[in-house]
């Protein structure tokens, strides 16, 4: 798996810079629709931006929560007054059959919003959503990525962002420091 990656890679940044074609052509509700048509109870944060990205990205919620976006003032409100927000983040590479998927918890602590990922259930709701989503992807041949194998670096690639020590993570869904 490591080695078809990185093969992957190497032939994807040998060719060039994909953000102009992906802002241009590539429709960032594309999941969104899917999501809502397969799974019950969601509200979806779309996350999408092609800045240093490369791939589609969801906050997806349990409709049972506030249903704020990501950084709005109720969002930001809501996480004074009640302390908590939890969800699914689901990336999905433009670049890849590839996904990674995460449980988030959002709350506010020492007067800022922090945020926590893991890689396992944070409650039912996340539990059950993570579940769907994982059979929707499976489905349309994207394969679910673990942390292990996002960490491996990648030999001889150079990112805008990330110069040094670049991952498969980094390659196929987010450029960064």
């Amino acid at each position: 798996m490591k080695e078809v990656l990185l093969n992957t890679i190497d032939r994807l940044y040998g060719k060039g810079d994909f953000q102009y074609i992906l802002a241009k052509y590539i429709d960032k509700e594309y999941w969104v629709n899917k999501f809502n048509d397969e799974v019950e109870q969601i509200f979806i944060d779309n996350l999408t931006d092609f800045s240093y990205s490369t791939c589609f990205s969801y906050f997806i919620q349990s409709s049972l929560s506030p249903n704020f976006r990501i950084g709005s003032d109720e969002f930001n409100d809501y996480l004074k007054e009640k302390h908590e927000i939890t969800g699914v983040m689901v990336l999905i590479s433009l670049i890849a059959p590839y996904s990674v998927v995460k449980y988030v918890r959002y709350n506010y602590n020492d007067g800022a919003v922090q945020i926590h990922e893991a890689y396992s259930p944070l409650n039912k709701e996340t539990e059950r959503i993570n579940i769907r989503v994982l059979e929707i992807l499976n489905n349309n041949g994207i394969q679910t990525l673990d942390e292990d194998i996002l960490n491996v670096v990648v030999p001889n690639i150079s990112l805008e962002l990330k110069e040094e020590d670049v991952t498969i993570f980094n390659c196929l869904f987010e450029d960064s420091y």
